[in-house]
């Protein structure tokens, strides 16, 4: 028996020749809330639907609380919320979330109950008697998670449920996933292009690009990492530049690049911005070019842990 609430091993599915996903591998404890975070077509929507049983053609192993891959017991237990939920155009929200409550086999008044208390939940009680098609992406969201969770899933599948929403909708939408798994003692796994839009709830975040993991860690690791500065610059006498860079103590990485520019890597950005002016000076160097770049992933695996193996 594992202490898992999902295995994933060595998982690959081609859709038409194309690799969806390769040798993918993730662990998530119970309880917690997982990011998985890539571009689009990344392979994050078809990683979902495998571990939903909506496909079944994937070759590699799982197990979702010890229930293999795909079982009907595995496909019970879990909720899933697509990135753009449909509705009916002749049913209000009450209607929709009775219809598909008593259709997963809640008997009529345990709908009931539940319906109202997570309509209240997430403050959308007052729109119950409304047609949800002309709602906000925001609200549509929120029915889409209250329908999830009327039979409170051991695991629910989020995608992309922040996509689109302006900030204050974005925390609202977080909050309520991570008050509504907390009460129901739900393990999550939630998708979105950026970190940042999901770094407020997830206790770590698998990196995912061209259906291949990237990078997997913890998020105090992952803030860490994106803490620091990567600055390029290109002088009149980059290698005397070179030269002299190494006797500041603050530096992760001086590198001199393909294109012949200068790549520093450093947390002490502020520091950095001061210093690198009085050592053009004393030189007497041109600054040709200097850009700030945001530190990307790719700039994590090659020079911050170039050692790391994705898992």
């Amino acid at each position: 028996m594992s202490d898992r609430a999902v295995i994933i091993q060595n998982l690959s599915y081609k859709y038409k020749q194309h690799a969806a996903l390769r040798d993918f591998n993730l662990e998530v404890p119970p309880g917690t809330i997982h990011g998985l975070v890539g571009p689009v077509s990344a392979g994050k929507t078809t990683f979902l639907n495998i571990l939903a049983g909506t496909i079944k053609t994937a070759i590699g192993t799982g197990k979702i609380f010890n229930y293999h891959l795909g079982s009907k017991e595995a496909r019970s237990i879990i909720g899933y919320v697509p990135a753009r939920p449909a509705f009916y155009a002749n049913l209000t929200v009450w209607e929709y979330l009775n219809y598909l409550g008593r259709l997963s086999g809640l008997s009529k008044r345990e709908t009931a109950q539940r319906i109202n208390l997570l309509l209240k939940e997430v403050d959308l009680y007052d729109f119950r008697d409304k047609i949800p098609l002309d709602f906000t992406p925001g609200m549509k969201t929120k029915i889409a998670i209250v329908q999830s969770f009327l039979k409170s899933p051991r695991l629910l599948l989020l995608d992309e449920p922040v996509t689109g929403l302006d900030e204050p909708g974005k925390q609202s939408v977080l909050q309520i996933i991570r008050e509504l798994s907390f009460m129901h003692g739900s393990t999550v796994i939630i998708s979105a292009q950026h970190w940042m839009d999901i770094e407020s709830i997830t206790a770590a975040i698998t990196f995912i690009d061209e259906g291949k993991v990237m990078l997997n860690a913890e998020i105090d690791e992952i803030r860490n990492l994106y803490s620091y500065g990567a600055f390029r610059l290109h002088t009149s006498d980059n290698a005397a530049l070179l030269d002299i860079l190494p006797r500041l103590a603050y530096p992760e990485h001086i590198i001199q690049t393909e294109d012949n520019y200068i790549l520093v890597v450093t947390k002490a950005k502020e520091q950095f911005r001061k210093d690198i002016s009085e050592f053009i000076y004393s030189i007497k160097a041109e600054l040709y070019y200097f850009y700030e770049e945001e530190v990307n992933l790719g700039i994590i695996k090659r020079y911050l842990l170039p050692d790391r193996e994705a898992e």
